[in-house]
């Protein structure tokens, strides 16, 4: 399988201790639990279901969505997991708001005119909550805040309902894999390995 993987700084590898790129991430431990299929990293710190920030051009998903579908065609699979970039305080988005943008993706990658070969399943998973400490760490003037705390803990229910109605497959990270204390917001090389362990098991259910 060709297993394009769509995400924010969670799947680009994003290093809370400092900053840099994790090797261990979930799309290169996939891979080595995958040898056989082809794992295509797309990940983008910042990145959003469909909001566009404004301090950080060129982030919104949506946008960029179809051209990386026809880009790496043949596809067999679309993981996407984005959505906790939405929760910043500056969109002021509710959780079923945010799964609207999920819908949207969906819609976009079933689109048969984007492919010139077999539209590719989806598999949508919700993110991983923000911490529990994220307000008090990011300060008043900070992008999240206790409102985002709460909207996180709601967002995988929403994008469960959406992908009901699409009939697509759907995985909840928060079931699996948490935020470091550090920045409460990113996950480490542990809960890269169990979030990549978790995604595995369910891509072995769909082949």
């Amino acid at each position: 399988m060709r297993i394009l993987c769509i995400g924010d700084s969670n799947t680009w590898g994003y290093n809370p201790e400092n900053g840099l790129r994790h090797t261990k991430r979930w799309t290169r431990i996939l891979q080595e639990l995958l040898p056989d299929d082809e794992i295509i990293e797309e990940g983008l710190n910042g990145r959003t279901f469909v909001f566009e920030d404004p301090v950080c051009k060129e982030r919104c998903g949506i946008d960029a969505l179809s051209m990386l579908l026809m880009t790496h065609q043949p596809i067999d699979l679309v993981i996407v997991m984005l959505g906790t970039n939405d929760l910043k305080t500056m969109f002021h988005a509710k959780a079923k708001t945010i799964a609207k943008g999920a819908r949207s993706f969906i819609r976009i990658i079933k689109n048969p005119y984007l492919y010139k070969y077999p539209v590719p399943q989806i598999l949508m998973i919700s993110p991983i909550f923000l911490h529990d400490e994220i307000a008090e760490r990011e300060g008043i003037c900070g992008d999240f805040d206790h409102e985002s705390l709460l909207q996180s803990h709601h967002l995988g229910e929403e994008i469960e309902k959406i992908c009901k109605e699409y009939e697509v497959h759907y995985l909840n990270a928060a079931n699996y894999a948490k935020a470091s204390p550090v920045d409460c917001i990113h996950m480490n090389e542990e809960n890269h390995q169990k979030l990549a362990s978790a995604i595995y098991n369910k891509i072995q259910k769909l082949k």
